[in-house]
């Protein structure tokens, strides 16, 4: 993993921060229920707020940042985005999302979502990371226990106006610590 200022690069992929010029396909993606798949809600902005939240930072600031990920060819799949809990600075929640849906089932958003919890681990110095699934969500829920996420409750939560019924896993500093999957990666 290397991490060059706006960008994270894993073995396959390349996560960088959003651009001006990639608007128009995000808005694309936010109103695609093929982009957002069976277990995400379309959220539909247009390209006028995409370009707001990107000038006021709110795609990118100490307290959140949303990446594009790009296979390492140059080709954009979807997004991963964290926040820092407002309540708790110590705690992020991650949130991921393969938009091109040839590019999942291989592996890619397991790397994504691997490497950046490296980076907050490491770099950030996070406690505890947060991520919510919906309970149908069986390829995420494999995932996550993979990544070494534990199941911490059933929950329902809104996605865009939407109440899904799913589950918070979470992952502590000392599980982070001990789980193999990070302790051996290629720089």
């Amino acid at each position: 993993m290397t991490l060059y200022g706006n960008e994270l690069f894993t073995p396959r992929l390349r996560l960088r921060r959003v651009l001006p010029g990639d608007i128009p396909m995000v808005v694309a993606w936010s109103g695609s229920e093929i982009a957002h798949g069976k277990y995400l809600s379309p959220h539909a902005i247009d390209e006028e707020t995409g370009y707001a939240q990107l000038e006021a930072g709110l795609l990118w600031s100490k307290k959140t940042k949303t990446f594009i990920i790009e296979i390492k060819d140059g080709i954009p799949i979807g997004s991963i985005h964290y926040w820092l809990r407002p309540e708790r600075a110590e705690c992020a929640v991650v949130a991921l999302k393969i938009s091109v849906p040839r590019a999942r089932k291989k592996g890619y958003g397991t790397e994504a979502q691997k490497y950046l919890i490296i980076n907050l681990f490491e770099r950030l110095k996070i406690d505890e990371i947060n991520m919510y699934t919906d309970i149908n969500n069986m390829a995420q829920q494999r995932c996550l226990a993979k990544l070494g996420f534990e199941q911490v409750e059933s929950l329902t939560y809104d996605d865009y106006q939407v109440t899904r019924l799913g589950y918070l896993f979470r992952l502590c500093r000392p599980q982070y610590q001990q789980s193999s999957i990070y302790q051996y990666y290629y720089e």
